[in-house]
């Protein structure tokens, strides 16, 4: 029986396709291994894997993760349009379900311990899994990036968790965290006014005193050639989704611009996305048991 815990590694490569379908193919031949989704984003230059299964399982896919990355990336040369400490920038175990968070948490400790031990990476215990009060925040460990983490270890407070205490130039180091599930979406403006994205990340991105548990990192897709805005919302129960959306809207129109389209980066869960719809529709005195796909679920497996 599967667990209701799944991962979702963020891997610094996000344009090299063939690599990125030859790791999705290595996942999906380990036996148990759920692989639910595989998001590449050129502009950012990452790619976001989401499987689950039973721990072992997930291990098992996560260590074909850190070997291929570790392998394939090299830091030195990266870039792209999002803070990164390393080639497995981070890898979330995610409570979902009625999965709990501390199992999800233990879940990480076990993980990065063996990740530190079988690669020779700096691991940091972030998010929820943190130990430290100061890596509660993913953003605070990725400060500085991956070009300034060397100096960042030199002071005993940024000590790894685990693995390597010296900053490794051609891999990095990495964050290993647990949470529960959040909203990523990619924001795509109906120009390339960069200027006007860093407006809004830096006006309504919780970093700056903006929306709770909400950040934003802005950027220029030059495939489009159209600025965006990465929106991550960690708690859309408390901000939901349509409360996002609008203040970006707000903010926009003093720009000259507004939302040209807007992409899922992973998966997203259906509850956030039935609220933005109640909203906007109006609906009032609605259950989840108003849904069809749920009634029925209901009524063919009642012990759930």
């Amino acid at each position: 029986m599967l667990k209701n815990i799944s991962v979702v590694p963020n891997i610094s490569e996000g344009r090299d396709e063939k690599f990125i379908q030859g790791v999705r193919k290595q996942l999906e031949n380990v036996p148990g291994l759920l692989v639910m989704g595989v998001a590449m984003d050129q502009a950012r230059n990452r790619t976001i894997f989401s499987f689950m299964g039973k721990k072992e399982t997930i291990f098992e896919g996560g260590f074909i993760i850190y070997e291929a990355a570790i392998k394939q990336i090299d830091m030195r040369k990266h870039e792209g349009a999002y803070p990164r400490i390393g080639a497995v920038d981070v890898f979330p175990f995610v409570a979902i379900n009625q999965a709990s968070l501390n199992e999800a948490i233990a879940w990480a400790n076990e993980f990065g311990k063996e990740v530190g031990s079988r690669y020779s990476l700096p691991v940091y215990l972030a998010g929820n899994a943190a130990k430290n009060p100061m890596r509660k925040e993913l953003e605070s460990v990725r400060e500085g990036e991956y070009e300034g983490f060397a100096a960042k270890m030199q002071d005993p407070a940024w000590k790894p968790d685990f693995g390597l205490d010296e900053f490794p130039v051609d891999r990095g180091a990495t964050m290993v965290t647990a949470r529960l599930p959040l909203v990523n979406l990619k924001l795509y403006l109906t120009n390339n006014n960069e200027n006007a994205a860093k407006w809004v990340a830096g006006a309504l991105s919780g970093s700056s005193k903006g929306l709770p548990d909400v950040w934003m990192y802005p950027g220029l897709d030059h495939t489009h050639n159209l600025a965006f805005i990465n929106v991550t919302v960690r708690n859309y129960s408390a901000t939901p989704l349509y409360r996002v959306m609008e203040a970006i809207k707000t903010e926009l129109t003093r720009h000259g611009t507004r939302i040209r389209f807007v992409e899922p980066v992973g998966l997203v869960p259906q509850s956030a996305l039935v609220d933005s719809a109640l909203h906007y529709l109006q609906v009032s005195d609605f259950s989840d048991e108003d849904v069809l796909e749920a009634r029925i679920e209901k009524l063919f497996n009642p012990g759930k």
